[in-house]
């Protein structure tokens, strides 16, 4: 909590400087200070009660003694400082204690305080023989010699130990963040004074904070030459606060603004506008080309609202969310709710049971169920994962293993035997995928990162219906339904004058054979150009040079420029052979590199939760929002850099994370009990196959239910936290008062 906010229960300030002093508000001064004024001589003390107590006290520390105070008043304040010290420095020889009894590595030879831990310097081969004077030679044992295995072994166990007493998650173990901290200790060497709680809150926290924003300032400084588009998504978190997360992205990545807290306000158009408003006002209306939102009602409102106040961007609905509107339109036609509903059941039965789950995964060699970045295309991934292990699976449902267990004897086991052996489940299963998959790479499509897809979504649309016509056997009574499902959001929805422009601008369409000659492709590329080019002089220079683009004079005549259409994303092609053409360029880059779906702040959801937790519901605002601010802006970074690497045969859809209410997993009408074995099975690393290694048991008896306490739901990959950890970022009486960024040394 800043120095500026003062507590609110007055009962918790048990400081006797209170008594004697009184907050006074300065004006002009820091905000972050809280100014206490002397009751005897009237003198205005910044830095709060801790320094009021050396005034009062007379300690001549950090500030001036007071000369009027009475002899009784400063025999307290001094009897009460001491007291403090003294409880100090007993609670810090019991955690000695506790770190001493705690290590493996160097428990015995090396004793010491836990915050001046030996000597500086590297260790010698002879300082493993070596006793510290007064020490009973008796008592000591050798220490194992750094860089020897057995001295790696108790460095390791100390590792994990921390790991296992914080529940800290296994995957934390391959961030590289926690391999530099190590490496960054190791070079250290000996004598390192390990950061406490306090300068982790303080200034490091502070610095990071520093860092992070220097790190994205190489992103921002190209938003003026490529335009931004904000992206912005509400959602609740477990604690049911409302929060809208704020991202700035471009050709060259994606930023985090802030993340709002909206609990108390009431989310229609008025206040979605104010906001939306408000953050174009602050990164400048003229760098920013659009603004990309769900296509709830209240969005809608404000993306109209905003686009009557603002002439010269746009406002479009997050093209992953409406496809996956029309995925879920599908899944409610007959032939797909048959499919979805069977296959569930089959996976509910293998993932909920740990024998079956072995005997599946000794047939199959893979996982069946694929997490994907959006509900319904998990739904159609895992169909198509389930239609790539028919044979595994019928052979497994036929074998003796099978047939001789006693699953294979239960009415379940049975119905989902039955299922899987029918050649019409397979049939429906095949027509759902056939008809859906097209529009799948579609959402795969929109949502990678690794090249802005609005120069793509406009063929991509149209050649997705034409292969599920295809894929239907070109009857338009087999395919009629499903594009009036497509067109009904398409059409009224998600097309935007936007998508029709950058198909025109990609030169891989307009040097197409097939490029489509609908009038509505030019139409909506003077649509944009007169609201994205407000000067008209310029605009009709740019006019003027499309004649130079479409029939590839100039630079767009190069043979480089020609070879390299496909090679180059849309951006890179204009950047690299636009110079003859500077205003068409700077309009096509700028059309050209935006993203069009939100999902970068859909991946990202769980980061407000993972600041702001039982165990540190006790952070400042401020803190929090910098904590949130930094993991959310290295996550992006990570992601940008991962997506460099992206081969083309990685699906950007499919997600580590299995989400806790998983439908292909858990059973909303029987609410199935887990066994702990059954929840372990769970996991994501057991997901991801690394549970094969222990083999399959052919016993026929399967594991049962041990325990009913987990019904239905297990957070997947997350360790919850749990209040019984007596873990909680503690904010004492003083500390409360102190400057969050001070420098904490």
């Amino acid at each position: 909590m800043v120095r500026g906010k003062e507590k609110s229960n007055a009962s918790l300030r048990r400081d006797p400087s209170w008594k004697y002093s009184v907050q006074v508000d300065i004006g002009g001064a820091e905000k972050t200070y809280v100014y206490l004024k002397c009751n005897f001589c009237d003198k205005v003390v910044k830095g709060g009660v801790t320094r009021m107590k050396e005034h009062l006290s007379g300690s001549h520390k950090n500030v001036a003694p007071c000369a009027n105070v009475p002899d009784k008043v400063k025999e307290e304040i001094c009897a009460y400082m001491k007291k403090s010290i003294t409880a100090k420095h007993l609670q810090q020889e019991q955690f000695d204690d506790r770190v001493e009894h705690g290590s493996y590595y160097g428990s015995e030879s090396g004793k010491g305080s836990s915050s001046t831990i030996h000597s500086r310097g590297a260790r010698g081969p002879m300082d493993q023989y070596m006793v510290n004077p007064g020490e009973d030679r008796g008592q000591t044992q050798m220490m194992p010699a750094a860089g020897t295995r057995e001295g790696r072994r108790q460095v390791c166990l100390d590792i994990g130990r921390f790991f296992f007493e914080k529940a800290i998650p296994f995957n934390v173990a391959t961030s590289p963040a926690y391999f530099n901290m190590l490496r960054s200790v190791g070079l250290y060497g000996r004598g390192l004074k390990a950061p406490s709680m306090y300068e982790l809150r303080t200034w490091i926290l502070k610095e990071e904070l520093h860092n992070t924003e220097q790190s994205i300032e190489e992103i921002k400084r190209t938003w003026s030459e490529t335009g931004v588009t904000i992206m912005s998504d509400g959602w609740s978190d477990m604690k049911s606060r409302s929060l809208i997360n704020i991202l700035v992205n471009n050709p060259y990545g994606t930023v985090f603004l802030r993340s709002v807290e909206a609990s108390d306000e009431v989310k229609n158009a008025d206040f979605l506008f104010n906001l939306l408003d408000g953050v174009v006002e602050e990164i400048g209306e003229q760098l920013v080309v659009q603004v990309v939102t769900d296509n709830a009602s209240a969005y809608k409102a404000a993306g109209h609202m905003l686009m009557e106040k603002r002439k010269h961007l746009y406002w479009t609905p997050c093209a992953a969310h409406c496809i996956d509107l029309i995925l879920e339109q599908l899944g409610d036609l007959p032939q797909h709710k048959n499919a979805l509903s069977k296959a569930k059941k089959i996976t509910k039965f293998i993932y909920n049971h740990s024998w079956v789950l072995s005997l599946m995964r000794k047939f199959s060699k893979k996982e069946i169920i694929r997490p994907a970045t959006t509900r319904f295309a998990t739904s159609y991934l895992t169909l198509q994962s389930i239609l790539d292990v028919r044979q595994p699976l019928e052979a497994m449902f036929t074998s003796t293993q099978w047939l001789n267990s006693a699953w294979g004897k239960k009415p379940e086991g049975k119905e989902v035997r039955r299922h899987i052996l029918n050649d019409k489940f397979w049939a429906t299963v095949t027509y759902a995928i056939l008809s859906t998959r097209p529009l799948v790479q579609v959402l795969r499509l929109v949502d990678a990162e690794k090249k802005p897809a609005m120069g793509f979504i406009y063929n991509a649309m149209d050649e997705a219906k034409e292969l599920i016509a295809h894929n239907l056997g070109g009857e338009e009574a087999s395919y009629r339904e499903i594009w009036d499902i497509i067109d009904a959001r398409w059409e009224v929805q998600l097309h935007r004058h936007l998508h029709a422009a950058a198909y025109y601008l990609n030169p891989q369409f307009q040097y197409s054979e097939r490029k489509s000659s609908n009038p509505e492709v030019k139409l909506g590329l003077y649509h944009c150009m007169e609201r994205l080019i407000p000067d008209l002089t310029v605009r009709e220079i740019a006019d003027l040079q499309l004649v130079l683009f479409r029939n590839r004079e100039g630079f767009f005549g190069l043979h480089a420029a020609k070879s390299t259409i496909a090679k180059r994303s849309p951006v890179e092609w204009w950047i690299q052979f636009g110079d003859s053409t500077p205003e068409l360029q700077s309009f096509a880059v700028r059309v050209l590199g935006l993203t069009c779906s939100s999902s970068g702040c859909e991946r990202n959801w769980s980061t407000y939760s993972q600041v702001q937790t039982k165990r540190r519901n006790r952070l400042s605002t401020l803190r929090m929002n910098s904590l949130v601010y930094i993991m959310h802006n290295k996550r992006l970074r990570d992601r940008r850099l991962r997506n460099k690497g992206l081969k083309d045969d990685e699906d950007p859809l499919v997600c580590e994370d299995v989400a806790s209410d998983n439908e292909w997993f858990i059973d909303d009408e029987t609410d199935l009990p887990l066994s702990d074995l059954q929840l372990e099975d769970l996991s994501v690393d057991v997901l991801r196959g690394e549970a094969d290694q222990g083999g399959v048991s052919t016993s026929a008896t399967p594991h049962t239910s041990t325990s009913s306490a987990a019904k239905g739901k297990r957070k997947m990959g997350i360790i919850e936290d749990d209040e019984d950890l007596n873990f909680i970022d503690t904010i004492g009486e003083e500390d409360s008062l102190e400057d969050p960024f001070s420098d904490g040394t």
